[in-house]
């Protein structure tokens, strides 16, 4: 584990120990293995409570098409919160995206956040507060314990309820700490060398003044600014709801425990689980009667919208889904929302429908050129024929001509009339053995007309 976290401080010292086993490598993977504990991975994607249903309460579901209209949508965010997946958690990557996957479908009409967590890593934090916040449907934080990086994600939402008289809101502040080893691996014999590129004077100098004692640099090269974020963060997302003269103290990384944190600012209500789906529930009917999303507060800047806040969630619901993820109901959500905002001209296609409709389009094109060959091959005998008909009309013609020249010169006077034709059985050769000059041209011109 590396990087900053924004965590309680109580919970990281339940973890130091765990640290420590790792250090000392007494702490192994396979030791979890084996065990006769049986890990179960989640099986469903999505879960949700559907108000004319709410005695089955939260149900799983492997598609939000499965999911019954009307239902609100249920996240839960436990233990230390991580950017990545890990063994015992999603990560906050994975719960942003199915977040906006289900604001993005017609059967999700709000969505209620279960925090119980101590904060996390800032890895990745402020892209998951801005998909909280760029929700268009109303999004409810329900905090059982919703402190450090829980709290900047949590306070994104339109409303947070606390879980109870026990419920821990807060620890809005940034700090660092370490244990120096340094003494101990001396005696262990071992001696840490550490070089620097010539140009790299700065590199990790910081952290070497403060194992020096010197806390200046770390504080101000990287403390006050991730903090800065921090509270600017926090103040905008519940603006005109912190208590005025409490506000130096609020960000000041104070936790407060239940009712108190209503009263101060950092919550709006206390009550159930049940309460905050009713209040989820009503902000999703005011919208609706307003004729649309529920309002939001200006907050994180970098919110993962393309060309403005709350316009297009269903669009970034796709982030970093590919194959069959990319479903057809995510995509006609994001083309929807293209044409209410006046985008013509462009849609999104799945991949699925994509090859789809190329081969189609393959198809279609083969189709085309065994139309065009036979179109031509059509042609080409149309062609053929015109040309063998003209060359039978020509040789009719031909033998039309040598018959009437045939019978002009058996016409002509002599000895021995010479016809056209012969009846059958007899020769066109005269039996004498001198044939006269007549016969000849006869046979001549016969020969060249008929062949």
């Amino acid at each position: 584990m590396n990087g900053f976290f924004l965590m309680e401080a109580s919970a990281i010292q339940n973890f130091l120990p765990l640290a420590e086993q790792m250090r000392e490598g007494k702490f192994r993977a396979s030791d979890w293995v084996g065990t006769g504990v049986e890990v179960t991975p989640p099986t469903k994607s999505f879960f949700a409570l559907t108000p004319h249903a709410a005695e089955l309460g939260i149900m799983g579901y492997d598609s939000l098409a499965d999911v019954p209209a009307g239902s609100v949508a249920v996240h839960t965010i436990e233990g230390v919160m991580m950017e990545a997946d890990t063994c015992w958690s999603l990560g906050t990557e994975s719960i942003g995206r199915l977040i906006q996957q289900a604001d993005a479908h017609k059967n999700i009409v709000a969505h209620v956040a279960r925090f119980n967590t101590p904060g996390g890593s800032t890895m990745g934090l402020e892209n998951f507060a801005g998909v909280i916040a760029g929700t268009r449907k109303p999004f409810v934080s329900w905090a059982k314990q919703m402190c450090s990086a829980g709290y900047w994600s949590g306070s994104s939402g339109d409303a947070i309820v606390v879980a109870g008289r026990t419920a821990m809101v807060g620890s809005i502040g940034t700090m660092v700490s370490f244990r120096d080893y340094s003494k101990a691996m001396e005696k262990a014999g071992v001696t840490d060398h550490v070089i620097n590129a010539t140009e790299s004077t700065n590199k990790n100098a910081a952290f070497a003044e403060a194992v020096k004692g010197n806390y200046k640099p770390i504080r101000q090269q990287l403390l006050d600014p991730l903090n800065n974020v921090f509270l600017e963060t926090v103040r905008a997302n519940r603006a005109g709801k912190l208590d005025a003269k409490q506000e130096k103290e609020l960000l000041s990384g104070m936790v407060y425990i239940g009712e108190a944190s209503v009263s101060n600012g950092l919550a709006d209500q206390m009550g159930s689980f049940e309460d905050a789906v009713q209040l989820a529930l009503e902000l999703a009917e005011n919208a609706a009667k307003n004729g649309g999303s529920a309002a939001k507060k200006a907050t994180n800047s970098t919110e993962n919208t393309m060309f403005g806040k709350n316009k297009f969630s269903a669009l970034t619901a796709l982030a970093g889904l590919t194959g069959a993820a990319v479903t057809t109901p995510l995509v006609e959500a994001a083309n929807d929302q293209l044409e209410e905002a006046g985008i013509t001209g462009v849609a999104l296609v799945s991949e699925a429908a994509f090859t789809e409709l190329t081969a189609k389009a393959n198809r279609t094109d083969t189709a085309e050129a065994a139309v065009a060959t036979a179109q031509k091959e059509a042609t080409d005998a149309k062609a053929a024929e015109k040309k063998a008909t003209e060359a039978v009309a020509a040789a009719e013609k031909r033998a039309d001509d040598a018959e009437a020249e045939v019978e002009r010169l058996g016409n002509q006077s002599g000895a021995t009339v010479t016809k056209p034709r012969k009846p059958a059985g007899t020769s066109e050769v005269e039996e004498t053995t001198a044939e006269s000059d007549a016969q000849k041209l006869v046979d001549k011109l016969h020969a060249e007309m008929l062949g």
